[in-house]
């Protein structure tokens, strides 16, 4: 029992459970929490326009008990099964991610912060001055993919089918790509040149050089050591070259590795991520190469900052905020000490909190003042942030990632990336954890570039979510024997370390 209110509205007693933007642009990093005394109202007032307040988690006079009935969707409409219910008194919804039952378009849910470390979902609400990603009628991106999916949930055959070739991008979808490029860039459209399989050794390579890059980096700066240009530089044309010939090895071995990637391993994601979007925008490689490197150095700056301010759990201080916020500048100072530093890369590296309504750090740009590697790198920064373990919050499923930042379209981030973005990694991204309908567990390996609803996965549990010894290699499309059904879809998405599956246990059966 969500309700939006303005933050001049404010009592102490009500519990906050959404914020009218990122939360990982504020102070309050614990998605969700009870207003206690007068500062935390000021505070909220200082960052937001409104906030959702749940009254049923509230306290004293601003308490609201939880309606006990709720409306059933008629059977067979596009809301059936997807609205999770709310136990009584209870501190979180009694489901996780949300179901997609066969033909269902996603539905938004206004979710509550979670407590006991369970994920909170960051989802945009009505009023916001954009859609949501999948509301009624199809709005929002997640809903509009859905809705296109529909025919995709059709019974399949036992017998396999024919490969067919995916459909060809059409002048409308490579003009979409072309208007985002940077002025004088010329795009084009790459092709998958490997399969995943063979790609993965490589990517694999790639990953522990570039990991060990980072961990040097980090020894050299503190030292007062110099910056290798001349090291990044060889890393990164190898991770471009991987993504160029497969971009889903190496989210996939990246993805897996996420546990043991060392502490600097965010920048390691988001370059890959990044360097990924940039290839399906149709980047030259010279791009790409600018891409990775701000990946792996957006946050370099964070070297400068106390370890306990990193570290700390719980709401920040307006100082320690400021702290935090500074490390953009503290990137820039170490970059800068190398000459003729790429000024791509340090643009992206100094523009990747900035946001498109002016809200965003260090210098509350607006809108075009924000260059396209900036806006990219923002994009992927706050996805790569959300899929994984904070000391202050949880992670959720890449599907909530991203029904969040598509929320966020518009008003913080540039739409029409948040576009490609989502088609750049799929609905169920590579390395997602997924449910299928059979009630197994798998991993998302490679997207099926006709049906993205379709992938292929490995399957990583039985129905009763007990690991299985040895893990099977399933094409959802082709092979639809999961489980020793004939209608076999994923169901939802699942947050790193449901049921206890960590993912790095899989790692070596990528290359299996």
């Amino acid at each position: 029992m969500a309700m939006k209110i303005p933050t001049t509205e404010l009592k102490v007693g009500m519990f906050v459970a959404d914020l009218d933007r990122p939360w990982v642009d504020t102070p309050f990093l614990l998605q969700g929490f009870l207003i206690e005394e007068e500062e935390q109202i000021r505070a909220l007032v200082q960052h937001c326009h409104y906030v959702m307040v749940d009254r049923s988690r509230s306290t004293g006079d601003e308490y609201e008990a939880p309606v006990l009935t709720r409306t059933v969707p008629p059977e067979g409409s596009r809301l059936a099964g997807a609205a999770a219910s709310t136990q009584p008194g209870s501190a979180r919804p009694s489901s996780g991610a949300q179901d997609l039952p066969p033909g269902a378009a996603a539905a938004p849910r206004r979710a509550s912060s979670s407590s006991a470390g369970s994920a909170a979902m960051r989802w945009p609400y009505a009023g916001h001055g954009h859609a949501g990603a999948g509301g009624a009628g199809g709005e929002g991106l997640l809903g509009r993919l859905a809705s296109g999916f529909k025919g995709l949930w059709h019974k399949e055959r036992k017998a396999a089918r024919p490969r067919v070739e995916p459909p060809k991008e059409t002048p409308q979808e490579f003009e979409a790509r072309a208007a985002l490029a940077p002025p004088g860039v010329a795009i084009t459209t790459y092709v998958d040149q490997v399969s995943v399989e063979d790609e993965v050794p490589r990517a694999q390579q790639v990953v522990a050089r570039t990991n060990e890059l980072l961990e040097k980096l980090v020894n050299d700066i503190r030292l007062g050591g110099s910056f290798e240009i001349e090291a990044v530089q060889e890393v990164v044309d190898e991770m471009v070259e991987s993504i160029v010939r497969n971009p889903d090895a190496l989210m996939w071995v990246a993805r897996l590795r996420e546990q043991d990637i060392g502490a600097y391993g965010h920048g390691l994601q988001v370059s890959v991520y990044l360097t990924a979007f940039g290839r399906h925008l149709g980047f030259p490689r010279s791009l790409l190469a600018s891409l990775a490197q701000v990946g792996l150095l957006l946050d370099v700056g964070k070297i400068r900052l106390p370890r306990q301010l990193l570290d700390k759990q719980g709401r920040l201080a307006p100082e320690e905020f400021d702290q935090v916020k500074a490390h953009v500048q503290h990137s820039l100072d170490i970059l800068s000490e190398t000459p003729n530093f790429d000024a791509e890369v340090l643009q992206g590296v100094a523009q990747h909190h900035e946001r498109m309504n002016g809200s965003g750090y260090p210098n509350g740009l607006v809108g075009d003042e924000i260059g396209v590697t900036g806006r990219m790198a923002g994009i992927v920064d706050c996805f790569a942030a959300l899929i994984n373990h904070r000391p202050y919050a949880a992670a959720v499923s890449s599907y909530e990632a991203l029904r969040s930042i598509t929320g966020w379209g518009g008003d913080y981030f540039h739409e029409p990336l948040v576009q490609q973005f989502v088609s750049s990694v799929g609905v169920f991204p590579v390395g997602s954890l997924i449910e299928l309908s059979s009630g197994e567990v798998a991993i998302v390996v490679a997207h099926n570039k006709l049906r993205r609803l379709k992938p292929r996965v490995l399957v990583v549990t039985g129905p009763d979510k007990q690991k299985l010894p040895h893990p099977a290699m399933v094409d959802l499309l082709y092979d639809p024997r999961v489980g020793d059904a004939e209608n076999v879809f994923i169901k939802r998405g699942l947050a790193a370390g449901a049921y206890g599956l960590d993912l790095g246990d899989f790692y070596l059966s990528a290359s299996d």
